[in-house]
């Protein structure tokens, strides 16, 4: 019996049977084998909730079981239970998510005595993602015809399809008057801006038109003149006009060593008598300032030691680099004071000073206090004290040298320009090496007379209309003293017409028209077309656009013509002549110029922002010094013209699918655009 129990063990071995499923399809196993050991067969069927995948396995077995995992890489796989009784048995399959794309596998074995069953558990690999394209984005609001300087707006973006891979980004053509992000805009400076939203290959602009927070005419600061002691302090007050106009007031002293100026509010300012003289204290919003004369007599408030009446310092700012020094110098007054000096720093592990008790007599400047700077950022408060009078200096450690500036100047100090011209001022910082060559620009005339392209150290003027007026660059070092002036007389525009055909001296030699497509002088907007239309019309939309759009239900969707989506598109790209207005409605040679071609005008001329005959537009000056005149004549969507006498927007012959390349520009602002072919936008021609 034992012999026939052995043989029976070897058969059944013999027929182990080894099945293969894979999570989660829902796989049954036949009972192919039935055996006295296994009365039935495997039956495995998978469900997934929350990231885990189950299975049961249903077997029944005559005597004790147990279970094994082998062939497993990782701990991904658990059974429970793993042994139990003889009769009907269900154990649990548990398996974590497969994160890899490659699929993984383990072995699942029943063991009863000798005999065995094996399942093999194959779960597959996750799907690699799948880039999904943009094909259109659209910003919300489209245009922002007002918004104040300090004022922000929220723009949202929506990508079509829905499901869309690309991820939307946001950036400023003109970041020195707004910036962006994620869709909030923050208007910084008068002017205009044009955001951009991109998702892959798709791009929408939204064009915003920046005014000043309030048209501020004037400033006046009370009392007009004041007189006050060394060491003594008056507020002054400013009042802007219009009545309840809002502003932001800055406050400046035009020399510190006679008064510092401390900014209370935006109205009010504290001024403290530092040295005999007289000093004007400035009040500012942009271009527009007004001043106090402020006297300080020679007496001071008393209170120190051996006659002193005033002490102060050579430095009320500071800023070091780790380990720098320098000397703070203290002066005493009256000339015959005699009194002991002591020096304090408010934060030595920032800054230390150099004992301070310092002979002094005579009145003359005596020896200093040594400023010492630690390996550590902060501030710290030096203070230089004489019985109950003290001088402070507010010293900043960076971890940088920091090399003051000394002086500003510009290339000219007096410049008559006319109507149309520019002039380009240079501001020259000393010393070269200075750690803060940061300057900002004013100018005291309106902004339809004079337009100022910020440019760091240069800045150039454009003469808009008659007038005069003071262009003021000051240090961002110390804006209060280092600054400097230029004068500038604007005087009448020429009225020449101007030419047909204007060689400007392009590298290419390429012509330019004189006005637009639909113009008979360079100051008349002209007609507006749809890009690859020859027509202009009443509203200009997709519906009625002349190149239709086909969804090809494969997430293509491709126009008719002009586009260079691969399979279903024809891979052009720049006008065709019978779809080019200039083309069909000029003849004689000229056509619209391609994207380059308004590159090569871009990089090649200078550009600025004027007013011909009561029109606002750039003047174009070639190389040869020939111009053209573009008219802001601004651009349709649907029935609406938007921008008129303050933007322009030109086509080029560039397009593909659903955008085509145009030129935009505006006052202070020139710009290359992606746009909907659908909208109406100004033609000016060229020819070779």
């Amino acid at each position: 019996m034992k012999r026939f129990l052995l043989a029976l063990a070897a058969i059944l071995l013999a027929m182990t049977a080894c099945e293969e499923i894979e999570i989660p399809a829902q796989i049954s196993v036949p009972d192919t084998e039935s055996m006295e050991i296994f009365n039935t067969g495997i039956s495995f069927e998978a469900h997934k909730e929350g990231g885990v995948q189950t299975a049961k396995l249903s077997f029944e077995t005559t005597y004790k079981w147990s279970v094994s995992i082998t062939e497993m890489s990782g701990d991904w796989l658990t059974v429970d239970p793993m042994s139990g009784e003889g009769g009907p048995a269900t154990i649990t399959v548990s398996a974590t998510d497969n994160t890899d794309t490659a699929p993984r596998s383990a072995t699942i074995t029943v063991t009863c005595l000798v005999v065995s069953k094996t399942v093999k558990v194959i779960q597959a690999g996750a799907e690699p993602a799948q880039d999904i394209p943009a094909q259109s984005i659209k910003i919300t609001p489209e245009v922002v015809t007002e918004l104040k300087v300090g004022e922000t707006i929220q723009l949202t973006a929506v990508v079509e399809p829905e499901n869309s891979t690309d991820k939307v980004e946001w950036a400023s053509l003109m970041e020195e008057n707004a910036t962006v992000k994620d869709g909030l805009v923050t208007a910084l400076k008068e002017g205009y801006a044009s955001i951009t939203a991109t998702a892959g290959k798709a791009s929408a602009t939204c064009r915003i038109t920046i005014k000043a927070a309030d048209d501020i005419e004037g400033i006046t600061v009370t009392p007009a003149t004041v007189t006050i002691n060394a060491t003594e302090s008056t507020i002054l007050t400013a009042t802007v006009t219009p009545e309840g106009a809002e502003a932001v007031i800055e406050w400046f002293s035009d020399n510190t060593d006679i008064a510092t100026v401390e900014k209370i509010s935006d109205t009010q300012a504290k001024v403290t008598g530092v040295g005999e003289g007289t000093v004007k204290v400035i009040a500012s919003v942009g271009s527009v300032f007004g001043y106090s004369e402020v006297t300080v007599e020679k007496k001071g408030s008393g209170g120190g030691e051996g006659g002193v009446e005033m002490i102060s310092l050579n430095k009320t700012e500071l800023q070091l680099g780790f380990y720098e020094t320098f000397q703070l110098v203290a002066t005493l007054r009256p000339e015959d004071a005699s009194a002991q000096i002591s020096w304090t720093s408010s934060n030595e592990d920032v800054v230390l000073v150099s004992d301070g008790s310092t002979p002094a007599g005579d009145g003359s400047i005596k020896p200093a206090g040594t400023v010492i700077a630690k390996n550590k950022e902060g501030q710290s408060i030096v203070t230089a004290t004489v019985g109950s009078l003290s001088a402070s200096c507010t010293v900043t450690v960076t971890s940088g040298s920091i090399v003051p500036v000394q002086s500003i100047s510009l290339n000219k100090t007096e410049l008559t320009l006319q109507v149309g011209q520019q002039f380009e001022l240079i501001a020259t910082i000393l010393p070269g090496n200075a750690t803060n060559k940061q300057v900002s620009w004013a100018s005291s005339a309106r902004s339809y007379q004079l337009s100022l392209a910020d440019n760091g150290l240069s800045c150039v003027i454009g003469a808009l209309a008659e007038c005069e007026a003071t262009i003021t660059v000051r240090s961002a070092d110390n804006p209060a003293q280092l600054y400097a002036t230029c004068k500038v007389t604007v005087t009448g525009g020429s009225s020449d017409p101007g030419e047909e055909v204007v060689d400007l001296g392009l590298p290419s030699g390429l012509k330019w028209r004189g006005w637009n497509v639909g113009a008979s002088k360079p100051e008349e907007y002209g007609d507006y077309f749809a890009w690859a239309e020859t027509s202009p019309k009443s509203s200009y939309s997709s519906s009625n656009y002349k190149y239709k759009a086909t969804d090809y239900g494969d997430g293509m969707i491709v126009y008719a013509k002009y586009d260079s989506t691969p399979i279903h598109g024809d891979g052009k790209t720049v006008l065709e002549p019978e779809d080019d207005a200039a083309s069909v409605n000029l003849g004689n040679g000229w056509r619209t110029p391609t994207f380059n071609e308004f590159k090569e005008l871009r990089e090649n001329c200078t550009w600025k922002w004027t007013t011909r005959n009561g029109v606002n537009g750039m003047l174009v000056t070639g190389p040869n010094g020939k111009s053209i005149f573009l008219p802001g004549g601004g651009w349709y969507t649907n029935t609406t013209l938007t921008g008129k006498t303050t933007y322009g927007s030109y086509w080029t012959a560039t397009g593909s699918g659903d955008i085509a390349h145009a030129v935009d520009f505006a006052n202070g602002y020139v710009d290359k655009a992606v746009l909907a072919r659908s909208d109406g936008r100004s033609v000016r021609p060229v020819k070779d």
